[in-house]
């Protein structure tokens, strides 16, 4: 089958991806030479590239304003979008996993190429409102990340992680695939948003099978974002998994689900009005429950792997406040806050990276003392915490600012005002890690076993920190420009609002 220029331009940026994820495995099929560095080196040097690629494509369609597609692949400004951001995270992630594996004494280039797939089907699962395709690209992302949480076997903790997570996920993808076969059954369609006119036309937008369908779909996003309750599998994969995956996991994850869900639920869903009002009453639930849960629970974790999971949760609870707004200005808060979020969490994660901090040696206790040890590192600490709990004047404060101002506007007073409690309450646990940095004194015990070992170099994830924080330090001063000239396009162009 040819394929015309346009066709190509659609799937370029995902061929790129799939191609290094080919590629890798294939350079460690020598196990003499896998233990080479040199051939380490091709491994991640294959992988950035086949990142850089896409990302370089994908830039090159915006600036041209050119949007292809491939039949139901639309590489419209939202794909794009995603594409960007996506392929940020996995650079990120590959530069910090350099450094993570070998200090954990793992190097594996099965990492890299489950990485890349994963890249490959979140691509592909933002980038859809038809829902075979949609399934295809969640299955294609999904079950990477189950491998990759329990990469490092020789701890018994990963293979418990990625089992509980497998299994979970595998409930969820079983519920939404139920329920893609509700909405398909009902209107003889996959194309989501052709499925809505023809449910509306027929008088079915309140049928018990319509709506059972609706909310089996939305279990399935609201899986993937770590909304409660669906939020168990989070700290213990997060705990389980190396630093930069965790990272990985809690932005890019996030990240595709939110998009695709305003693909659906506000974008193809629009013409079934009544099933986006009892969605977005859902959906209020679900934010406060998230909100409470997710920041309560941190307050009392002693692992800060752990509490920056509880704490992705509680994120996921502000990003579904937008949903709640339900304005084209509440959604361009959120892909706003994405942009920032993703520059905190892998910041935060990547910190530990960068402090040597690996295997089960991410307490509270371990960090005492080593912000002054690594003043560079403790001071992006401290931008990455601030702008987490939402001061100003980072980028964290006008992600939740311009979501909390569009509830306060269309009459969500109260869910405003929990909103700015979360808030207030997680500044006690992002503050307790820089407590914990600057102002306690290591034990004598953890002296000595620090006298012990090797000073830890790891130049990659240090310098992924430093640009992390610089992205958070120009989101707070350069809000205007990154809202107005680049999450407002995407919408614009992707789903349409905002014009």
């Amino acid at each position: 089958m040819s394929l015309t220029p346009s066709q190509w331009a659609a799937l370029l940026p995902l061929i790129f991806p799939a191609l290094g994820a080919c590629l890798i495995p294939l350079m460690a099929l020598d196990k003499d030479q896998a233990t080479s560095k040199a051939i380490r080196g091709v491994m991640y040097g294959t992988a950035l590239l086949a990142v850089g690629a896409s990302f370089w494509y994908l830039t090159d369609l915006w600036t041209t304003g050119a949007q292809p597609s491939f039949y139901q692949l639309r590489m419209d400004r939202l794909a794009q979008f995603t594409g960007i951001f996506v392929g940020v995270a996995a650079a990120m992630t590959i530069l910090q996993s350099w450094d993570h594996f070998h200090q954990e004494g793992w190097v594996k280039g099965e990492t890299l190429s489950l990485l890349l797939f994963s890249v490959t089907g979140m691509m592909l699962f933002a980038s859809t409102t038809n829902f075979v395709t949609l399934f295809l690209g969640l299955e294609l992302f999904s079950l990477p990340l189950y491998a990759m949480v329990g990469t490092v076997r020789a701890r018994s903790e990963s293979a418990e992680g990625g089992m509980k997570y497998f299994l979970t996920g595998a409930v969820a993808s079983s519920c939404f695939l139920m329920g893609g076969v509700l909405i398909y059954g009902l209107s003889g369609t996959f194309e989501l948003s052709a499925a809505a006119l023809t449910l509306q036309h027929n008088g079915l937008a309140l049928d018990p099978l319509v709506l059972a369908g609706a909310a089996l779909l939305l279990l399935g996003f609201l899986f993937k974002v770590s909304a409660v309750p669906f939020h168990q599998w989070t700290p213990d994969a997060y705990e389980a998994s190396p630093h930069p995956i965790a990272g990985f996991m809690s932005v890019a994850t996030k990240g595709v689900a939110i998009i695709a869900l305003m693909r659906v639920f506000p974008g193809s869903f629009a013409p079934l009005g009544a099933v986006g009002v009892k969605m977005q009453s859902v959906l209020a639930l679900l934010a406060l429950a998230t909100l409470v849960v997710g920041n309560l629970t941190a307050l009392v974790q002693t692992n800060v792997k752990r509490m920056l999971a509880y704490s992705s949760i509680s994120h996921a609870g502000y990003l579904l406040l937008g949903f709640v707004a339900g304005t084209p200005a509440a959604y361009n808060g959120m892909l706003y806050y994405l942009v920032i979020y993703l520059a905190m969490n892998m910041g935060a994660f990547g910190l530990l990276t960068a402090f040597g901090l690996v295997g089960e040696k991410t307490t509270f206790d371990d960090l005492r003392g080593l912000g002054w040890k690594r003043p560079a590192m403790g001071i992006c600490a401290a931008i990455f915490m601030l702008s987490l709990a939402g001061i100003p004047p980072f980028g964290g404060f006008y992600g939740k600012y311009m979501i909390f101002k569009e509830l306060v506007g269309t009459g969500h007073v109260g869910m405003a005002i929990v909103g700015v409690i979360a808030s207030l309450v997680s500044a006690y646990y992002y503050l307790r890690f820089l407590v914990a940095l600057f102002l306690q004194s290591p034990s004598a015990e953890a002296e000595r076993l620090a006298s012990d070992r090797p000073l830890v170099h790891a130049p990659l994830a240090g310098a992924t920190v430093l640009v992390a924080a610089l992205i958070v330090l120009a989101g707070g001063f350069l809000q205007t420009f990154l809202a107005d000239g680049f999450t407002r396009r995407a919408l614009v162009d992707g789903l349409g609002l905002l014009r």
